[in-house]
This record gives C-alpha cells, sequence and structure tokens, in this order.
C-alpha cells in the first residue's frame, strides 16, 4: 500500500503541471532454460531441466522544473516476478472451500503470505533523487544509481539483462574545468542506531579526464565504520580510447582495508584486485572483440586476510558460468523454503570472482535489423589452496547470440550456449551431496523488450 501511495505522489497532477515531464524505461520479458546446471548425469540429485519466465517493467520519469533543477526517479513493477506467481482461487459460497487450482483461469499481483499484503515486488521505488546546476557545478542528491568506467566495480544494473545496480544514499558535488572533471561524493551504506557510532560510510573523490576521442579516470572511495573500527580504501583507474572502429576500455581497481565484520569476523585484513581490458572494432557487417580480466583469488580462506575480489553482479560475460550457481542440485524434499533447491555443492555463482578469463567473440549483421555473435568463454582460478592447486580450471563456455529489432523500441534477442565444465567442478566431491561434476550443460535465454 505505501509503495502505491508513493507512486501516486511522484503522478501527482499537481507536480505534473509544474514541470515538464519526460517517461524513460520499458518492458521486459525473459524465458530462461536450461540442462541441466548440475553439471551431472551421475549424481542422484541432479535437478535435469529447469525453466523459468520472468517480467520487469521498469520506468524512470524525470521532471524539469527549470534549466537548473530537475527531479529523476526509478520505479519497477512485477520486477523479476515469475510467469504463473501468484494463481487467484477463490472461496466456494456453498461449500466454504478455496477452489482448486485446475479451475484457477487468472493470476494476481503477489502478496505476502505472512501479512497479507501486497508484496513489495509489485511496485518498488529503489531510486529518487534531486539534481541543481549550481554555477560551481552539478549538485546530486538522494538515493542515486552509481556507475563507473566498464561497470566491473560499480554497475547501475539498467542494462536489459541486468538485475541488480548499485545505488547510494549521496549528496554528491561535481565540477568541470574544460575536459576536466572533479567529483565529490558522501555517501551512507548503512544507518543504524540512532546517535551511535555504528553507520557504514563512504567518502568518495573522482579525477575525469574526457573527451570524444578518449578519457581516463581515477577514482577513491573510502569506506568507514567507527563501531566495528572498519575502514578500507578502494582506488580505480579507468581508462578508453575510441578511435573509430576500434574502441579499446580497461579498468584496474584495488582493495585495502582492515578491522571487523558485521559477520562475526574480527581484525581481518584486506588485499583484492581486479581487472579488466577489452578491445572492440565494427566493420561495415562485420564485429569482435577480445576481453581479458582478473579477480585476484585467496589460497586460504580460513585466516583474516582477504584476497578475493569480485566483480559486480551485472557485469556479464555469458549465459551460465559467473551467472548460474553451479553445480545446482534438486533439493531432497521441495519445498517453499528451498523451491525445490540444493546450493551446498555450488562452486561458482553470479559475479566474477577468483578468476582469470579470456573472452573473444565475433559477430556479423546478417540484415539490416538482424545481428548474431559467437563468443567463448574461458577461465581458471586465480588462486587456489595448494592441494586445490592442480583442479584450477573452471571451464570454457560457447554461446551464440542473435539480437533482432525489426521496429523501433522493439527488440528480440536469442542466445543458447554449451559449458563444458573443468577439474574445478569434476574433481570436486561434495561430503553431503556427492560429486559427479562433469557433464557439460546447455542452456538458452530468449528476451523480448518494448522501450521508450
Amino acid at each position: 500500500m505505501r509503495c502505491i501511495v508513493a507512486l501516486a505522489l511522484l503522478l501527482s497532477p499537481s507536480i505534473v503541471h509544474a514541470a515538464e515531464l519526460v517517461w524513460n524505461g520499458g518492458y521486459r520479458a525473459r524465458g530462461l532454460l536450461y540442462d541441466s546446471l548440475s553439471l551431472t548425469d551421475s549424481n542422484a540429485q541432479d535437478e535435469g531441466t529447469s525453466n523459468l519466465i520472468d517480467h520487469r517493467l521498469r520506468l524512470q520519469p524525470s521532471w524539469f522544473m527549470s534549466d537548473r533543477v530537475a527531479l529523476f526517479a526509478q520505479i519497477d513493477a512485477l520486477n523479476l516476478v515469475p510467469w504463473g506467481a501468484d494463481a487467484e482461487t477463490w472461496v466456494d459460497p456453498v461449500t466454504g472451500d478455496p477452489t482448486d487450482l485446475a479451475w484457477s483461469d487468472t493470476v494476481t499481483a503477489p502478496i505476502d503470505a505472512e501479512s497479507g499484503a501486497m508484496d513489495p515486488a509489485v511496485i518498488q521505488i529503489p531510486r529518487v533523487w534531486g539534481e541543481v546546476y549550481t554555477d560551481i557545478g552539478r549538485l546530486r542528491f538522494g538515493r542515486v544509481p552509481l556507475q563507473w568506467g566498464t561497470g566491473m566495480y560499480l554497475n547501475d544494473g539498467l542494462a536489459p539483462d541486468a538485475e541488480y545496480g548499485d545505488t547510494a544514499d549521496r549528496i554528491q558535488l561535481t565540477s568541470r574545468v574544460g575536459a576536466l572533471y572533479l567529483m565529490g561524493a558522501w555517501d551512507v551504506e548503512y544507518e543504524g542506531y540512532l546517535n551511535a557510532p555504528d553507520d557504514m560510510q563512504t567518502a568518495n573523490f573522482a579525477l575525469i579526464y574526457k573527451n570524444e576521442m578518449a578519457g581516463v579516470g581515477f577514482l577513491n572511495r573510502y569506506r568507514y565504520q567507527p563501531s566495528q573500527a572498519f575502514s578500507a580504501y578502494t582506488g580505480d583507474l579507468w581508462f578508453f580510447a575510441d578511435m573509430g572502429p576500434l574502441r579499446v576500455d580497461g579498468e584496474v581497481a584495488a582493495v585495502f582495508g582492515r578491522g571487523d565484520l558485521q559477520d562475526g569476523a574480527n581484525d581481518v585484513s584486506i588485499g583484492a584486485v581486479g581487472a579488466v581490458l577489452k578491445a572492440n572494432a565494427e566493420m561495415d557487417r562485420y564485429m569482435g572483440g577480445i576481453e581479458g580480466g582478473l579477480a585476484s583469488g585467496d589460497a586460504d580462506s580460513s585466516d583474516s586476510k582477504l584476497k578475493t575480489f569480485t566483480f559486480d553482479r551485472d557485469y556479464n560475460l555469458s549465459l551460465m558460468l559467473f551467472e548460474e550457481p553451479l553445480p545446482t542440485l534438486a533439493a531432497r524434499s521441495a519445498n517453499s523454503t528451498n523451491e525445490g533447491r540444493e546450493y551446498g555443492a555450488i562452486r561458482a555463482g553470479e559475479g566474477i570472482r577468483n578468476a582469470i578469463y579470456l573472452r573473444p567473440h565475433i559477430g556479423y549483421r546478417v540484415l539490416p535489423h538482424l545481428t548474431v555473435d559467437l563468443s567463448l568463454l574461458a577461465a581458471q582460478a586465480a588462486k587456489l589452496p595448494e592441494s586445490e592447486s592442480g583442479a584450477k580450471g573452471y571451464g570454457t563456455e560457447y554461446d551464440l547470440k542473435l539480437a533482432y529489432d525489426p521496429y523501433e523500441h522493439f527488440q528480440v534477442t536469442g542466445t543458447v550456449g554449451a559449458f563444458f565444465p573443468g577439474k574445478y567442478f569434476s574433481t570436486y566431491e561434495n561430503d553431503d551431496l556427492g560429486g559427479g561434476f562433469d557433464t557439460m550443460a546447455v542452456g538458452g535465454m530468449l528476451m523480448a523488450g518494448v522501450s521508450f
């Protein structure tokens, strides 16, 4: 109910008439099919074929009150809600019993099982912020999206295939001197008890030089939480060069820190590095490129030194590897909590972490509105314990993607892929769930979207 009231306020006619209102956004329907994310045909808990279709409506209204003052928002509806969720049944007035699911002809808005109220998945307002163009620069304040460089470290999650997005409660001032931009910001990541030094906060400063052909930026982030004696510094260098048909992008981030963590780990030290370098070219109907990346790993996860770097979860490379939890098994006893899946044997999940990878791809524009792209992702662990040093290979994945946009504002993309697990999976044996994770997985994704 609160979401509906907030949405009504955002779209209030009194506000609309007082400003120029510009809409952006779109709707996406996505279908996924896999066989099998368990990476096995010998394990008793192989889940076999799995499939899912989900929704997402994203609205991004902008109100321009003047040439200096504006308000922005993001409204998500049915965000990742599966097709067929919340089938509606009714109570028979004669018998007093609910009708059987076999006779339900409609689905309804998701309802929270405990409160009976509308589930927040129906309508969410994850971001609202204001912008003021002052004489010294652009002032931005509110709950704002975060994006930096390639999206390896900070990613706003606005791409069609993204699912998360980084957001901060922030005050930010960006000033420009010629081609040089200076940005300072202060974020509140966690608000604890009032008048207690337990808030998690981040101070940001960035220098960016950019023109139409090239650019370089250096982002500095200092995060601290006094109550945990925790502090961490992240330095991120990003650059690009656009040379006509060829574009090169690169980014390197390093994190250093120490202190106590919220999960109970005390006096930890942090030292992790992530990097990506990619080059893409397009000439006439042909396109292609190559990308390499590194996310540092940790040979000893039991000590107090944290060395693993994780890319942003919305930095997507493939259909399955680093996108889906692998291996995913079928639960011994399916219920509403586990939704029929067992994740106790997972070796890799969403987000590139502890990895060295290479991804070449080549594409061709078959028709004016149809392109095809073939990619190969090969990856191995960056660091493993000595006992596992001979099993670093994650494996290889081949993906074929077709994109079709016959009409303005409408696009359909389809991807099929095959993942061949390496020794990192095939030699693994879980004490409770067994092993046998050496079988190829195949998958497919079909996504249709309308944007404006």
